[in-house]
């Protein structure tokens, strides 16, 4: 058994108290409907079947609402839920059901991601960081970039070193122009022999 033993109110959410030391959230308006007051005791499986009903529908609506505004991987939607303070418990409830509902998929995130990057002239290696931050394994990125042409990526860094050319290379020493182009690309994600490239073609294209 355990016993509610405090029920705070901290802005938006009502922190549950209980005597065994743990604590648990819900939303402050959710406390009316949950049964939940000071010094009621339940059993542990009747307490976290409650705790559920709380949580999952608003946990669900928040998941569903960052899908609404753009593709997120799983590990995003879980971080999310996390810091919104919903149990480990509802947020595997919640990703079970978008799965089901094919909502999330980390390969298809991975080649949107990898192709909206791309579009904004961003090399290899920034992509990879990021999709790893945002909990890709790196053998579903390393299929994922198998995918995309080696041309689309020279292409893209080309047009990226002509414009940072154009910027910095009307003026001054040749020599240091060239290397702020070959940085902002190495920045960009690019690797040093594509950056290199890159600028030189830029240069020759821009004279």
């Amino acid at each position: 058994m355990v016993t509610i033993v405090e029920t705070e109110l901290i802005r938006a959410f009502c922190c549950i108290r209980l005597d065994n030391g743990t604590r648990w959230w819900i939303r402050q308006e959710d406390l009316p409907l949950s049964g939940f007051h000071e010094g009621f005791s339940y059993d542990e499986e009747s307490f976290r079947h409650q705790l559920r009903l709380c949580q999952y529908p608003r946990a669900l609506n928040h998941a569903v609402s960052m899908l609404a505004r753009r593709p997120c991987s799983r590990k995003e939607i879980a971080d999310r839920l996390k810091r919104l303070r919903y149990t480990e418990e509802v947020a595997d409830l919640v990703l079970y059901k978008l799965e089901k509902e094919n909502l999330i998929d980390d390969a298809a995130f991975c080649d949107q991601w990898i192709r909206y990057r791309l579009s904004s002239k961003y090399g290899p290696s920034v992509i990879r960081r990021e999709l790893r931050i945002k909990g890709i394994p790196p053998e579903m990125i390393d299929k994922a970039f198998e995918a995309f042409d080696r041309n689309e990526e020279e292409e893209n860094a080309m047009k990226l070193a002509v414009k940072v050319w154009k910027r910095v290379g009307t003026a001054g020493d040749n020599r240091k122009n060239r290397q702020k182009v070959i940085a902002s690309l190495v920045r960009k994600g690019y690797g040093w022999e594509t950056a290199r490239s890159a600028c030189e073609k830029a240069e020759n294209e821009t004279e």
